[in-house]
């Protein structure tokens, strides 16, 4: 076709059954109705300057292998070709394991800010709107133009004309290859999830199967907990692991070593494959009686990260992502602003005889003046069924304190989270403001704390080991992603945030 060379595959697809409707239909009247499914569909594929392009028609996509799809390039594509302020519609998905996916029309063209997406904790995966000024061939002549919407795939029109096909085809390569994304859509690029098609992926997962052997790399490797375990995990007391056919009970706060422990010995190879096959559980008591989650795959508990050449990815809740070369010191910038911001808050050094939080939280309250220990003492609420905890500490003037001790920055992340639902909670769940009242009321009858309480700041209070303190080149890459989502959201809703570290004693 025009000197490209092309291969046009077409077909019926015709499994010679009755729609699923038909049943209903005989039920309801006691006909059979004569009827048939059967779909055409059809792909042309074309050659064009060293790319292959895959038109398709009718269920003609589905012709096409995923794994022969370059990923995202018709987003890529629209954040390249859209005008400015032109978005029609929004498809994005929460960067966790909520399952949270948006999608948002607009009536009127407008701009992408406008569609109140999180900038790094959510991942847009569909764009529509108008094109600017681009010599394609269904934009000349028109008095209207069409919308073109961007995915994995494109949807636009194009020359129905040999001729005029293939030199739409040249241009839009053109734009992907040479143009640069329009500075509005910036942002979209920033993270990236890897599809499961993406060859990339079974690299990565080579590498953290290496990670997880017995001579693994250490440094970028931790386990997390979840989003989907973040409400229970606070009345969680013990955890089941179920991997390689073998049932670990692990007691108290869970660590990356039991769960690296029970993959070390397998076959290189096999050993992120067993944990995808198993599974990690949450219970209330000791004797797994009183389950806090579902069985959660433990692969989605483990947090890592990895570099292949100059791009950098990470691992969160069982999904790769990309961070862009360029985007990742905006990344460190943004974050060590926050890590800047000025904390009233300065807690005592972690001595050696303080085992756990539990007792540095109680002894911290006990040896400075002003501060009232809460850790633990849960929130039982409709919204909020397996409890949530308000705060460790309860700081001079009402600062909801978190506080961690880590052997890496990876569980950070769960931290940081942690810290926004209670924040979320006690401002817009009248229930959990008046039981963190009376429960504070409660521990410490000096304390005063009015009845129309609202929180104004909460400080998140970090011990790392060896005197390190919390730094963007400290933080495992999801981390600062978590800070900076928190940080962004508690701000717009009038909350101070602040980061400080606790000194650690050896």
């Amino acid at each position: 076709m025009a000197e490209a060379p092309a291969v046009l595959y077409s077909g019926v697809i015709d499994h010679q059954r009755p729609p699923e409707w038909a049943g209903t239909v005989v039920g309801l009247t006691g006909v059979q109705p004569s009827v048939a499914n059967r779909t055409a569909a059809a792909a042309l594929l074309l050659l064009v300057d060293g790319e292959v392009f895959a038109l398709t028609y009718g269920l003609g996509h589905h012709l096409i292998a995923p794994g022969y799809l370059a990923p995202g390039f018709g987003l890529a594509f629209n954040l390249r070709a859209l005008g400015p302020g032109a978005v029609r519609h929004v498809t994005h998905t929460a960067m966790d394991a909520r399952g949270r996916t948006d999608r948002n029309s607009v009536a009127v063209d407008q701009r992408i800010d406008t569609f109140g997406i999180e900038q790094y904790g959510e991942i847009v995966t569909r764009l529509v709107g108008k094109p600017k000024d681009i010599p394609l061939t269904f934009t000349q002549g028109r008095s209207r133009t069409a919308q073109i919407t961007g995915s994995d795939s494109l949807r636009i029109h194009l020359g129905q004309h040999p001729e005029a096909l293939v030199a739409d085809l040249r241009e839009i390569l053109r734009i992907y290859r040479e143009e640069k994304e329009d500075t509005e859509f910036g942002f979209i690029t920033r993270v990236r999830p890897l599809k499961s098609s993406d060859p990339r992926r079974t690299e990565l997962d080579t590498s953290l199967d290496a990670m997880l052997g017995p001579d693994g790399p250490q440094e970028r490797l931790a386990l997390t907990v979840p989003t989907i375990h973040l409400d229970g995990e606070e009345a969680t007391s013990a955890y089941v692991l179920k991997v390689a056919r073998a049932r670990h009970m692990l007691t108290g706060d869970l660590a990356l070593d039991p769960v690296r422990d029970a993959v070390a010995g397998l076959e290189p190879g096999q050993r992120l494959k067993a944990l995808k096959r198993g599974s990690i559980q949450g219970y209330a008591d000791e004797e797994a009686t009183e389950a806090t989650s579902s069985a959660i795959p433990a692969h989605k508990w483990i947090a890592a990260e990895a570099n292949l050449g100059s791009s950098r990815f990470f691992h969160h809740e069982g999904q790769w992502f990309e961070i862009g070369d360029q985007h990742t010191e905006i990344l460190h910038d943004q974050v060590d602003a926050i890590l800047a911001e000025p904390s009233d808050i300065a807690l005592p050094d972690w001595e050696p005889e303080q085992k756990d939080e539990r007792t540095y939280n109680e002894w911290a309250a006990g040896e400075t003046e002003g501060y009232t220990c809460l850790d633990r003492k849960l929130l039982y609420t409709q919204q909020h069924p397996h409890g949530i905890e308000g705060c460790d500490l309860l700081g001079p003037n009402n600062e909801l304190i978190h506080v961690k001790r880590a052997a890496s920055t990876a569980p950070l992340s769960h931290l940081f989270q942690q810290g926004r639902i209670a924040i979320e909670a006690l401002l817009f769940d009248r229930e959990a403001r008046e039981k963190f009242v009376a429960r504070t009321r409660a521990v410490d009858p000096d304390r005063e704390l009015p009845d129309d309480w609202l929180p104004t700041t909460v400080v998140f209070a970090i011990s790392l080991p060896n005197h390190e303190n919390v730094s963007s080149r400290s933080l495992f890459t999801f981390a600062q992603v978590s800070l900076l989502q928190t940080f962004t959201a508690l701000r717009n809703l009038g909350i101070k945030v602040a980061v400080t570290n606790i000194t650690t004693v050896k």
